[in-house]
């Protein structure tokens, strides 16, 4: 869709009519008033929002009726096409932040995002909560009306921003929070990306010289009626296997993960998928770090944000990123519910590590759980950087001198016959 089109949803969006409006108010009194509204229900919620009883409604002479169903429809495909990366999250929240520390009312602040944001889906949701702030439901409910983009952190975070004041605060701590989960995201991406390279290349090259150089190897062989060496024999039984069968083998691989994805999406095999990563050898230990550091994290920022502890664990769950742990957080919530301290409860669930449930005891005992929640979270974050730039510099040896050794033995295997000849020959 080109700008013009864009304009013309923006100025649809925005061609809102006039209304005149009769009502009671509280000592009975009549009214009347004019406002700007979306449609007839949103300016009776706004007449509502006043204090008054609505008795007369209509659209003011010289006002445009905005094409409502159009619109309506325009902004419902938007809002539930394309996507919005954590990227995109992460510029919003801390434009947001500062719109709102700024002083700018929320309308504003929205048609200031809206103008300024290039993802069309992020700016047809932001038109969309533009719209139910302006009928009268509080920020945290416009967020919560698209759970796909905010995740329940952020509701939670702006819900007790709003209820204690200070939005703006609660803002500025999420959009801290996006840029350091961006950054984790981006860094462990950096980090796989060479090794991955290396993988595909390594591996491709293998694939082609196994399905298209060996073959033209058999007819030579075949003309010197020799008895074949070991490694010749094997290699070419598994060319031979690959150019007749590599579709079934590229479609059993598709079938095993589409199966292994539809498997952990059952509250059974997620359980046990997750169960598996935290035992995984090397990995294991590199995901047990990271969704600690993301429990630790989430809950400090909760804290600090003016959610309860036990309502953190509600958000918590959905956000630690692993199932295990996330029904480990459910026998903590359950814990502090019936009035139990909080490392008692985290050392109950035996899934998380020693570190935070002493650190946690300390932090309860000075009456500073959220600072000491976050330092055992940088602490986390620390070890998990040494972990992956250890095990990137592991890996890359590693994978260099597998498929090296693959292709040696696909060149020796293929002179060995070779040599043999010249030695009958000799």
């Amino acid at each position: 869709m080109n700008n013009a089109g864009w304009i013309d949803i923006w100025d649809i969006a925005y061609d809102m009519p006039n209304y005149t409006y009769r009502g009671l108010d509280g000592s009975g009194k009549h009214t009347t008033g004019q406002m700007t509204a979306d449609d007839e229900r949103t300016a009776l919620a706004q007449i509502k929002a006043r204090g008054l009883f609505p008795t007369d409604l209509k659209v003011a002479r010289g006002g445009q009726v905005r094409a409502e169903p159009r619109t309506a429809s325009v902004l419902s495909k938007l809002a539930t096409s394309g996507r919005i990366g954590a990227g995109d999250l992460t510029v919003f929240s801390r434009q947001l932040a500062n719109l709102v520390a700024g002083g700018l009312p929320l309308m504003r602040t929205f048609a200031a995002l809206a103008e300024h944001t290039e993802n069309p889906r992020l700016k047809a949701v932001m038109s969309r909560m533009q719209q139910d702030v302006r009928g009268g439901k509080a920020l945290w409910e416009a967020l919560s009306s698209h759970p796909k983009v905010f995740p329940p952190i952020y509701v939670s975070m702006v819900k007790a921003g709003e209820a204690s004041g200070q939005l703006a605060v609660a803002l500025q701590w999420l959009a801290d929070y996006s840029e350091k989960e961006q950054a984790r995201r981006v860094q462990i991406r950096s980090a796989l990306a060479y090794p991955t390279l290396l993988v595909t290349v390594g591996f491709a090259a293998v694939f082609l010289l196994v399905t298209l150089v060996v073959p033209k190897f058999v007819t030579i062989f075949e003309e010197f009626e020799q008895a074949l060496p070991t490694p010749t024999v094997i290699l070419l039984g598994f060319s031979g296997f690959v150019a007749a069968w590599w579709w079934l083998i590229l479609l059993a691989a598709a079938g095993a993960v589409v199966g292994m994805r539809q498997y952990a999406r059952t509250p059974g095999g997620r359980l046990r998928v997750d169960c598996w990563k935290l035992r995984a050898p090397v990995f294991g230990k590199l995901s047990l770090k990271s969704s600690v550091s993301r429990f630790a994290r989430t809950t400090a920022t909760l804290l600090q944000g003016g959610v309860s502890l036990l309502d953190s664990m509600t958000v918590v769950r959905e956000v630690v990123g692993n199932e295990e742990l996330a029904r480990g957080v459910d026998q903590v919530r359950e814990g502090l519910r019936e009035g139990e301290s909080f490392a008692h409860r985290l050392q109950e669930a035996s899934v998380f590590p020693p570190l935070l449930t002493h650190m946690v005891g300390v932090g309860e005992e000075t009456g500073d759980l959220g600072s000491v929640l976050l330092t055992v979270a940088n602490t986390y974050d620390v070890e998990l950087d040494a972990a992956i730039k250890g095990l990137v510099s592991l890996l890359e040896p590693l994978i260099i001198v597998t498929v090296g050794g693959l292709i040696a033995f696909i060149i020796l295997a293929m002179l060995l016959p070779v040599f043999q000849i010249n030695l009958l020959a000799g």
